[in-house]
């Protein structure tokens, strides 16, 4: 099962009960919307939050010697895209909208994965990969050859808002470190947030447990991996949830004191937004 859209319905069924996904299919997923109307009857899943975990840091890369530094500078380059997950190519096009660019402003390079995407800009066959994130090693080989470079996103609120028409995130503040290659100074990147997520029917008593043992051993979570290291108790409930949190959780943390009336009145407005 090689994703959500192979997931998803085995966790209806309940011969799955946790997944982790980006919020872009979490949210599709729930609602129904995209590749997943069909997939789900356009009834969209039962998937709940547990809790929302570390955010992906992604962009444009381009070679050092390019002469591309904004997304507002892809006018007429060879951009890779034309994905065959909608939710990559969602990124792509919400890039170029930050820099105030439509789809036939660029030229189009079909690929098939991030890591092509990249490598079609080491070979000479793009000017600028298609969605990438930091901390790929591919990265490391384009700048071992040509150098690279993560394009900047426009934190301008105009920019922003044409941003988020075609994918959910936020402005990301970076700087230059051994981890993020392709950063050569303090900038903003694209961040989206990755969700733990169960199915509606697994029960509060088994949700709660799990959530109460992530929150009480989150310290012991960059033994795992050095990115696990921003998962921190803070990152757990968000306002910006786009899918309904599981009553099992919810039940822990308003034991911590987490869960406020403000989410309350957030947690119903995604309840009613399923159709139907």
């Amino acid at each position: 099962m090689a994703g959500p859209t192979a997931w998803f319905p085995y966790m209806e069924r309940g011969d799955i009960e946790l997944g982790v996904l980006n919020v872009w299919d979490a949210e599709k997923g729930y609602l129904g919307e995209s590749l997943y109307e069909k997939l789900s009857g356009k009834k969209g899943f039962s998937a709940r939050l547990l809790a929302v975990t570390v955010p992906n840091l992604g962009g444009l890369v381009v070679a050092k010697d390019s002469g591309i530094y904004r997304y507002s500078d892809l006018k007429g380059k060879r951009v890779g895209g034309n994905f065959p997950t909608p939710s990559l190519q969602a990124q792509v096009e919400a890039y170029l909208a930050n820099g105030n660019l439509e789809w036939k402003d660029i030229i189009p390079v079909p690929v098939n994965s991030v890591v092509e995407g990249v490598k079609m800009v080491i070979d000479g066959r793009a000017d600028v990969s298609g969605t990438a994130a930091l901390g790929m090693g591919v990265i490391e080989e384009l700048n071992a050859k040509k150098g690279a470079r993560f394009l900047g996103v426009d934190t301008s609120p105009q920019a922003l808002e044409r941003t988020r028409k075609f994918h959910p995130g936020y402005p990301y503040k970076v700087k230059p470190d051994p981890k993020y290659t392709g950063v050569e100074k303090e900038q903003y990147v694209w961040a989206y947030d990755i969700y733990l997520i169960a199915g509606e029917r697994v029960p509060d008593e088994v949700i709660y447990l799990i959530t109460k043992a992530l929150m009480e051993n989150y310290k012991d979570f960059e033994k795992v991996h050095q990115l696990l290291k921003d998962w921190t108790p803070d990152r757990f409930v968000s306002k910006e949830a786009a899918i309904p949190y599981h009553p099992g959780a919810i039940k822990f943390y308003k034991e911590k004191g987490l869960w406020t009336k403000e989410m309350e009145e957030i947690q119903k407005k995604l309840l009613s937004r399923k159709k139907g």
